[in-house]
Formats: C-alpha cells, sequence, structure tokens
C-alpha cells in the first residue's frame, strides 16, 4: 500500500505550482472535450440531414455518350422515358422506383414569384423521400393522377414567399402568417391549386430541399408536356443489395435498351446518396480527429506543468526518498508514488474540466437556432458529449498524466540512500 497522506503532503508542499498545472489541466481537458463534442455534434447533425429524404436512394438522370454507336455519338444527350421505369422496376435488387420530371415554369402569385424548381411527381414520392405535410394538407392522391388535376404540394418556403403578408426574406422567423391550403398559384400562366404544405426539410432530387420545393403529379405534367423526357428516377435498392453492382446494372440495361454502348460511363449518370454520404462520415471523421489531436497537444503542454511539479517535488524529497530506501523500499515503490501523484492530479484537473465542459454544452444548447437556415442544412447539430468522447478524453488524461511523471519517477527512483544523505 503506498502512503497516501504522504502523496498528499508533498502535493500540498507544492500549491502554487499545483495550483497553475491542475488549471492547465482543467483548460486543456475543456478544449480536447469540447471539440471533440463539437465534432462529433457536427458529424451526427450532418449524418441525419443527409440521410433524411432521398439519403438512401440511387438517383438516375441522363448523361451524354462518350462513346459513338448505334444513334448515339460522341456528347449526344441522352433522353430518359417514363418507359424505362418498367426496365428498372423489374431488376431483382431494386425494391422500388418513383419517376420525377422537371417543369421549367417560374411560380407566381399576383406579382411575387417564388425562387422554386417545379417537379412533377409520381404518388409514391413521398414515401420513398420520407417527405411529411403539416396538418389540414394531403398527398395526391389517386383521383388526382386520374383526372390529371392541377394541385400542388409547396414547400414551407416557397409558401412563405408567396402567401405571407410580406414577403419572406432569409432568416426572417419561419411563420405562415396564412393558410395556403385552397388558394391558388400559377406555374407558368396555369392555375394550381394548393393541397399541402411540405413540413420536416428534406433533401429530394440532386441538391434540392423540399422547403423550397413545388410538386405536381407527373401525370398532369403529361397533360401539358406530353412528349417531354422525364428528369429522373428514384431508385430505393433491396436492403442487402450490392449498391454499386447495381448502378453498373442500370447503366447497361438502359443503354442496351437504345443501343449504346454498354461500357459507356458517362451515357447515363447514377449518383448514389448513400456513398456520398459515406465519404462525407469520413470527412468528418477526420476533421474530429483532426480537432482531438489539436486538444490534444494543448494537453500535452499541461502535462509539462505536470513534470515541473513531479521534478519539484522528487528534489524538495530527496532525502525522505532515500530514507525509504534505506529501509526497505524498492525503485519500484519510489516509481509508483510519483505515478500515483500525477494521476491525482491529472484526476482533479480533468474532473473539475469535465464537469465545465458539461455545463458548457448544456448552455450552448439553450442558443435559440431554430430559424437558422445553415442550422436546418446541417441537421440542426449540437455539442455531444458521448460516452466515446469522454473516453477518448480520459485515455488522453491518463496517457498524458503517465508520460509527464515517468521522467520525474525515474529520476527519484534512481536516487541511492547515500546521494540522499549528501544532499542538502
Amino acid at each position: 500500500m503506498f502512503p497516501l497522506q504522504q502523496i498528499l503532503h508533498e502535493m500540498a508542499a507544492e500549491k502554487l505550482r499545483l495550483c497553475l498545472t491542475i488549471l492547465a489541466i482543467v483548460w486543456s481537458t475543456v478544449c480536447i472535450s469540447t471539440m471533440l463534442a463539437t465534432g462529433e455534434g457536427l458529424r451526427q447533425g450532418l449524418i441525419r440531414s443527409t440521410t433524411s429524404g432521398n439519403g438512401d436512394l440511387i438517383y438516375v438522370t441522363g448523361g451524354t455518350a462518350s462513346i459513338t454507336q448505334g444513334r448515339f455519338f460522341q456528347g449526344k444527350a441522352f433522353d430518359l422515358h417514363l418507359s424505362d421505369r418498367e426496365n428498372l422496376a423489374t431488376l431483382p435488387d431494386v425494391k422500388r422506383v418513383s419517376t420525377s420530371a422537371l417543369w421549367d415554369q417560374p411560380v407566381t402569385k399576383g406579382d411575387r414569384f417564388a425562387y422554386t424548381e417545379v417537379f412533377a411527381v409520381e404518388n409514391n414520392y413521398k414515401a420513398i423521400n420520407d417527405l411529411t405535410l403539416e396538418p389540414g394538407g394531403r398527398w395526391f392522391n389517386p383521383t388526382d393522377t386520374r383526372e390529371q388535376r392541377k394541385v400542388v404540394i409547396i414547400g414551407k418556403n416557397t409558401a412563405m414567399t408567396l402567401f405571407n403578408d410580406k414577403p419572406y426574406h432569409y432568416g426572417d422567423p419561419k411563420k405562415l402568417d396564412n393558410n395556403p391550403i385552397g388558394q391558388t398559384l400559377k406555374i407558368g400562366n396555369i392555375d394550381f391549386t394548393v393541397i399541402g404544405i411540405l413540413d420536416a426539410p428534406r433533401r429530394i432530387e440532386q441538391g434540392s430541399e423540399s422547403m423550397y420545393a413545388t410538386l405536381v403529379p407527373l401525370a398532369t405534367w403529361q397533360r401539358f408536356l406530353p412528349q417531354q423526357p422525364i428528369n429522373a428516377f428514384n431508385v430505393e435498392p433491396q436492403p442487402h443489395a450490392n449498391r454499386e453492382r447495381l448502378a453498373v446494372t442500370i447503366r447497361q440495361v438502359l443503354a442496351q435498351k437504345y443501343n449504346a454502348s454498354i461500357n459507356d460511363e458517362t451515357l447515363i449518370q447514377t449518383d448514389d446518396m448513400l456513398l456520398n454520404q459515406e465519404s462525407m462520415r469520413n470527412f468528418l471523421l477526420g476533421l474530429q480527429t483532426f480537432l482531438g489531436i489539436i486538444g490534444f497537444v494543448t494537453l500535452m503542454v499541461a502535462g509539462i506543468g505536470i513534470a515541473n511539479v513531479m521534478y519539484a517535488s522528487v528534489k524538495r524529497a530527496t532525502r525522505d526518498i532515500g530514507i525509504r530506501m534505506a529501509v526497505g523500499a524498492t525503485p519500484n515503490n519510489i516509481r509508483c508514488h510519483y505515478l500515483i501523484q500525477a494521476m491525482l492530479t491529472m484526476m482533479i484537473g480533468g474532473t473539475i474540466g469535465l464537469c465545465l465542459t458539461v455545463g458548457l454544452i448544456a448552455l450552448i444548447k439553450k442558443i435559440p437556432m431554430t430559424n437558422s437556415e445553415l442550422y436546418i442544412y446541417l441537421g440542426k447539430p449540437q455539442p455531444e458529449l458521448s460516452l466515446s468522447v469522454m473516453a477518448i478524453v480520459v485515455i488522453a488524461l491518463i496517457v498524458v498524466g503517465i508520460v509527464a511523471a515517468w521522467f520525474p519517477a525515474n529520476k527519484a527512483a534512481s536516487i541511492t540512500p547515500l546521494e540522499a544523505l549528501q544532499s542538502e
């Protein structure tokens, strides 16, 4: 058993240095834990943001030919058609497919203009993109499709731009002054009746946000533009499908249908949203690691303070060390004595630092940011002091404490009784 009372007595003898060292450890602990918690919160937020909406889909669009074959030559555009849907839906690795077309017309209400893209979509588009509607509205139904009705669903930002008493500007509170349900707007020169407002923000199509979107039934779009090619297919793979192989199969099936080269990788574009997320997650993991390294370097500076305190303590207690060794203490006993002293210092500073970090994160979470566009885009990130983050901080404290105390402890363990008696 190590004399804890003697360890505390030696620590008390270096009060000023010890307090300054503990303060440095507290600051370093707050830095490393806050940086890691911020990185973790940002990572989790972006995961929530990118996995919502079309985060699990393969987005299929037409490209341009790079190989001349059949009626395709280099640079010729490839157009997708509604008939291609069945070719994709019958693939064994495809769970379901939803078609979307772009209606390139302005959306207006009186003299107001909305910065929005109009997408014509199938009825299953809501389920495949995980869209939700505000209470009081509804999604397209089979009757809308059968009768090619002129009905529209709009994002909340689009609704505020067109129907609020005052035009909506970036940064304004996201609140509707009037209920747009049942009111009309124009797509081009055609009147459409609003039947629903998209609620929670979701990613749709290729980088579009549901809050700014305008959706109409695909059948209604065909009514006015019967010969136009479609914009994309939203393909949901089976849960255990090989996504990369499925993307290659989709390109080959469509190329073969139109007698184009099945080896032309630019003819049909297959943008896998899930694989894009994995790239983003790897980047965020790297960012979090970088932040952790910065915090660890800060902690190493505190470790220098521990080493100084240990060296001063060893010098002060040289005669005591010699006496203890003369009565039977081994070098390992002396070494462990000072390692325990360093660990106690680290424990005090680390505990205070983690408690301060918990309080700091609690204060940050109370900052109102619900109306921030960037905050919503990033998935509403908040610092998260998870168990993994705390484990990393504790391990870092232990490692730095051992490294910082090792050399002073070895110096103490190497003192002989004769050297101790000769010291002043």
